[in-house]
């Protein structure tokens, strides 16, 4: 387990230093924007995370439509940037029609405005995901991978992380975030459906 979590951890560690904000918000290179504290609108409602099992968030069947066919793998422990020691993530695999692995964490220890803080390397966008408020992370150094963060509860996030996982990866980063997208709103749509 403990490289499923290395390849997260190094995913995350590459976002953690600068951050250039798209969409709607002011960019915080911008001298006279302020840093944005949640650059994301309101959510709808509250969806607390706490004891989820995050390998529980994408069903058989959303699986098989996003062409994750590997069996699912439980991890706990640290995740940078996020705090606390024991940070739920389920790797979810797929080799048909490409090498993928998509990350689902349950974070339930900060919020996100780590994301909107604007300290990371990558382009940061806002979305929406089944209706809740999300930040679609680009990698400014690292094409390979996208990240959606959901803001589903005060101080808790759904990460979803969706990578090649081949040497030469044949889909674009605009590619990998749309399939980030995918994956975030079936993860959303079965939380929904347990509370």
């Amino acid at each position: 387990m403990g490289a499923v979590r290395a390849v997260m951890m190094l995913a995350l560690l590459l976002l953690v230093t600068a951050c250039t904000i798209t969409g709607d918000e002011p960019s915080p290179a911008d001298p006279a924007a302020p840093a944005p504290t949640s650059a994301l609108a309101p959510r709808p409602r509250d969806v607390r995370i706490d004891g989820v099992d995050p390998c529980s968030l994408l069903t058989e069947a959303q699986r098989a439509e996003l062409g994750l066919d590997a069996r699912p793998r439980l991890d706990v422990g640290p995740l940078p940037p996020y705090p606390g020691r024991e940070i739920p993530l389920c790797l979810f695999g797929g080799f048909t029609p490409r090498a993928v692995s998509v990350a689902v964490s349950v974070v339930s220890t900060a919020g996100v405005e780590i994301f909107t803080s604007g300290e990371l390397v990558a382009e940061l966008q806002s979305v929406r995901v089944a209706g809740f408020p999300a930040a679609e992370a680009r990698p400014t150094r690292n094409g390979d991978f996208c990240t959606v963060i959901v803001d589903v509860a005060p101080g808790q996030t759904l990460d979803i992380n969706f990578r090649s996982s081949d040497p030469q990866p044949a889909a674009s980063q605009q590619q990998l975030c749309a399939a980030a997208g995918r994956a975030a709103e079936a993860a959303m749509s079965t939380l929904l459906q347990l509370h």
